[in-house]
C-alpha cells in the first residue's frame, strides 16, 4: 500500500548502499525525491531504476541547505527523510503504516539503530516524518536539526526503526566523514562560539576520532554550561555525559571518571549505560576495593534492563548480555567457575557470541 509520503534524500556516491535503502521502503512511499550533490558513480542510475526523481545540486558544505532544497521538490502531504546508508527495519513496515492510520499534524520520531564497530548496536532517535509544509525546514550545516517556524517541533514517538550502517569504522574511514565533519563543525564554532549543540557535536566527533582529551574538553564545556535543573530535559546532555565518561575511561582517568559517574547516576538514575561504564571502570582500576563492587554494579544493570532508546542514546546489551558477560569475566577471574559459566551461558543464549569462546575454554 502506497502512503501519502515523499521519501526525501541527499546523496553523493552511494552506489554501495542506495539500492538496499530504496528496496526497504519503495513499496510504502508514493514519491522518491533525491538531491545528488555530485556523484561520479552509478548512484543516479540506480536511484532512477527504483523510480526516484533525481536532480543535481551544488554542494555548499551545508547539509541543512541541501535537505531543504529536496523538501521544496516534494509533492506528497508528508515527508519521510532517510539517508542512503539507512534501511527501514523489516519489523517496522507495520509501524510505518500504523502512523498514517490516524490523521495527524504532529511529526514522528523514529529510533535509529546504529551498527557500529565489532557489530555493536547503539540506539538514538530523530524526527524523520513530518507534514510537507514550508514551516518545516532544516537548520545547521551539519547534524542538521528539523525546525518548525524556527523552533524545535513537538513530535510523537513512533515504534519505527531505521537501521543505520554509516557508523561502521570501515565506512567512516572510506568516506572520510570524521575530518569532513570536524572541518564544518570548527567553522561553525568560529561563527557561533557559544552554540552548545555545535560544541557537543565537536566533542562527539573527537570521541569517534579517538582524540579523547579534546572530546573531554568540549564535552565538559557543554555540561558545565547547562543548568543542573535543565540536564534531564536537554536533548543531548545524557549523551554528552556518557560520551565524556567513555572518553575518561579510555584515558584511564579513573578518579575523574568516577566523579562524573557518581554525579551522572544521580541525575540520570535509570540510564543503564552509566552503570555499565561504572562496572567497566571498577574492573579496570585493579584495586581490591573497586573489584569487590563489580558484581553489584553489573547485577544492577541487569535489574534495570536495557535503557529506554526513546529517551537515551544507548548500546544494546548493557542491561542484558554484556552485563552477563562481564559478570562471567569477574567470577572467572576470582575462580568461581560455575558462576562464570552460568553468566557466559546467559550471554550466549542472548546472542553474544564472544561469550561462546569463554564457554569453550571453561569446558575444556
Amino acid at each position: 500500500m502506497k502512503l501519502p509520503v515523499s521519501l526525501c534524500m541527499i546523496v553523493n556516491n552511494e552506489q554501495k548502499f542506495i539500492k538496499d535503502c530504496l528496496d526497504s521502503v519503495k513499496e510504502f512511499v508514493s514519491e522518491i525525491v533525491i538531491g545528488d550533490t555530485g556523484s561520479t558513480d552509478m548512484t543516479e542510475s540506480i536511484a532512477r531504476e527504483h523510480g526516484a526523481t533525481v536532480f543535481r545540486m551544488d554542494w555548499k558544505n551545508d547539509f541543512g541547505d541541501a535537505r531543504n532544497s529536496v523538501l521544496e521538490r516534494a509533492s506528497m502531504p508528508y515527508i519521510f527523510v532517510m539517508d542512503a546508508d539507512e534501511r527501514l527495519n523489516q519489523s517496522s513496515s507495520d509501524q510505518l503504516m500504523k502512523f498514517f492510520e490516524y490523521e495527524t499534524i504532529n511529526p514522528g520520531r523514529v529510533v535509529i539503530k546504529n551498527i557500529v564497530h565489532d557489530n555493536d548496536i547503539t540506539f538514538g532517535q530523530a524526527t524523520r516524518i513530518f507534514p510537507n509544509l514550508p514551516d518545516y525546514r532544516y537548520n545547521g550545516r551539519i547534524h542538521e536539526q528539523l525546525q518548525y517556524q524556527g523552533n524545535t517541533p513537538k513530535s510523537s514517538q513512533t515504534n519505527i526503526i531505521i537501521d543505520h550502517l554509516g557508523y561502521k569504522d570501515e565506512i567512516m574511514i572510506e568516506r572520510q566523514k570524521i575530518q569532513r565533519n570536524l572541518t564544518i563543525l570548527t567553522e561553525m564554532e568560529k561563527s557561533s562560539p557559544h552554540d552548545l549543540y555545535v560544541i557537543y557535536q565537536i566533542g562527539k566527533t573527537q570521541f569517534v576520532a579517538k582524540n579523547y582529551p579534546e572530546a573531554v574538553r568540549y564535552l565538559e564545556k557543554v555540561l558545565k554550561s547547562i543548568p543542573l535543573n535543565s540536564l534531564t530535559s536537554s536533548t543531548y546532555a545524557s549523551s554528552a555525559w556518557l560520551t565524556l565518561c567513555y572518553s575518561l575511561y579510555y584515558m584511564k582517568s579513573f578518579s575523574h571518571l568516577n566523579k562524573y559517574i557518581e554525579e551522572g547516576i544521580e541525575i540520570f538514575s535509570d540510564y543503564t549505560d552509566l552503570y555499565f561504564i561504572y562496572g567497566l571502570s571498577l574492573t579496570s582500576m585493579n584495586h581490591p576495593d573497586a573489584i569487590k563492587m563489580v558484581p553489584s554494579v553489573f547485577n544492577y544493570c541487569l535489574q534495570l534492563g536495557e535503557a529506554d532508546s526513546t529517551k537515551y542514546e544507548t548500546t544494546m546489551g548493557v542491561g542484558s548480555y554484556k552485563a552477563h558477560y562481564n559478570l562471567g569475566v569477574y567470577w572467572e577471574i576470582i575462580g568461581e567457575i560455575d558462576k562464570a559459566y552460568s553468566h557466559y551461558l546467559f550471554a550466549v543464549q542472548q546472542g553474544y557470541q564472544i561469550a561462546g569462546a569463554r564457554l569453550k575454554l571453561l569446558s575444556r
